[in-house]
């Protein structure tokens, strides 16, 4: 495309904005089916796994969703207190990733990331937990347990949006 018209421009802006909606709830759905899943709601494990499933046939796609499954699967497992890495879903079934081998010292591979680390007593890079950082997870924490009780759909819609844009600041 070597040219842009502004209607164009103004089209494929109203479909990143689209495409940016979509991700937050699909990240939300997987973020309440998951919580539900390690709460022991066995029936969430099979929704989770077509969502990947149907995502996987799109290389692109697959990534998005293996970044929401990652971020998320690891965020529950953490508020959860479970020591446990992130989930995908292998063989039509969820499983813990694999850590992935890094060069020189044995460190782990990751996504990157931002913010400063430190290193805790097993020698991993841990975030510092800054103040603002521990507020942060406090309001998350009380938001998710704010969405698992709320019953009205428009205020759980809300709490979700909330908690997405929260998350992001964690």
């Amino acid at each position: 495309m070597n040219t842009l018209t502004i209607k164009q421009a103004k089209e494929l802006g109203q479909e990143m904005v689209l495409g940016t909606a979509i991700k937050a709830k699909v990240t939300t759905v997987v973020q309440m089916l998951y919580m539900a899943h390690c709460g022991g709601d066995i029936k969430t494990e099979k929704p989770l796994i077509a969502l990947w499933e149907q995502c996987a046939t799109d290389k692109p796609t697959l990534a998005v969703i293996r970044s929401i499954f990652n971020r998320v699967t690891k965020a529950v497992h953490k508020e959860l207190d479970m020591d446990k890495p992130a989930m995908c879903v292998k063989d039509s079934q969820l499983v813990e990733v694999q850590k992935r081998g890094g060069k020189g010292g044995g460190a782990e591979g990751g996504e990157g990331g931002e913010g400063e680390h430190t290193l805790n007593d097993k020698g991993e890079a841990v975030p510092v937990l800054t103040e603002d950082t521990a507020r942060y997870k406090a309001a998350f924490e009380t938001l998710i347990r704010m969405a698992k009780k709320e019953k009205d759909a428009a205020k759980a819609e809300a709490l979700s949006v909330a908690m997405n844009l929260l998350a992001a600041k964690i």
